[in-house]
């Protein structure tokens, strides 16, 4: 009967009211978030949120300290890596489709299941229509290099692009085409 009361009042005070869940969860305990210092590069939200139980013990600020630096470390990491490199089959395509870049001046630097990194040209690279052999996917190309200066244009390791300013490449600005 006294849990039907209960339930009666919680209905009369209105759904939203904290004391009602209190009297019914006491068992959950309740959580504080430590103050977050201010960090340049991420919002709070992205900050991870370190629950401190009061049945659990408390955390040291030292170590919520700790999580935050780490959580800003891999947040920076993940930006860096995010910053989209495009792939390497857009970059075949403009080397094969742009007048401004001589096809014949480029060798694709691709990595062999058997010997290692090996290099073609671009113009005998053959995306389909050939024996099984000798297809190479476009998913084992490392770089991109032109002949004229001997100059790495693509790098996917490196995530350098200077064909279409993407990756690393896309913070330094382009250069004139004078």
């Amino acid at each position: 009967m006294a849990e039907k009361q209960s339930t009666q009042e919680h209905l009369e005070r209105g759904l939203g009211d904290d004391s009602y869940r209190d009297e019914v969860f006491p068992r959950i305990a309740t959580t504080e978030t430590p103050e977050i210092d201010h960090l340049s590069s991420t919002s709070e939200s992205d900050l991870p949120q370190v629950s401190i139980s009061k049945r659990a013990g408390t955390i040291s600020k030292a170590k919520a300290k700790r999580a935050r630096k780490e959580h800003h470390k891999t947040a920076s990491a993940q930006a860096a890596a995010s910053a989209g490199l495009r792939p390497a089959q857009d970059v075949m395509h403009r080397i094969r489709h742009d007048a401004d870049l001589p096809m014949s001046d480029y060798v694709v630097g691709y990595r062999d299941r058997h010997v290692g990194i090996m290099e073609k040209a671009v113009e005998s690279w053959s995306l389909e229509g050939v024996e099984e052999e000798e297809f190479i996917p476009l998913h084992r190309v490392v770089y991109f290099r032109r002949i004229s200066d001997d100059h790495v244009v693509w790098d996917r390791e490196k995530r350098i692009d200077e064909i279409f300013w993407s990756g690393v490449s896309a913070k330094r600005e382009e250069p004139d085409g004078d």
